[in-house]
């Protein structure tokens, strides 16, 4: 699994944020704690600025998530 993150790719972890395979819709919102989980599976240190969203591109799905803290964008807790 760290070596799938590692080369981009946004596996499925506990939080929302994971793409397991092509969607329709155009982005997915995933969570800012699957993003500091993803990062610490690549060895990156934790450099998440809440401040504004943050887009990610899975290599393997080519699948865009927008990572945020709005929570009505990624419908719920």
């Amino acid at each position: 699994m760290a070596s799938k993150a590692r080369d981009g790719e946004l596996v499925p972890l506990p939080w929302k944020g994971g793409v397991e395979k092509k969607l329709k819709m155009k982005n997915k919102y995933g969570v800012y704690q699957y993003l500091a989980m993803w990062q610490g599976l690549r060895g990156d240190d934790l450099q998440i600025n809440t401040d504004s969203e943050v887009t990610l591109i899975c290599t393997k799905f080519g699948m865009s998530v927008v990572f945020t803290d709005d929570v009505n964008k990624y419908g719920g807790p």
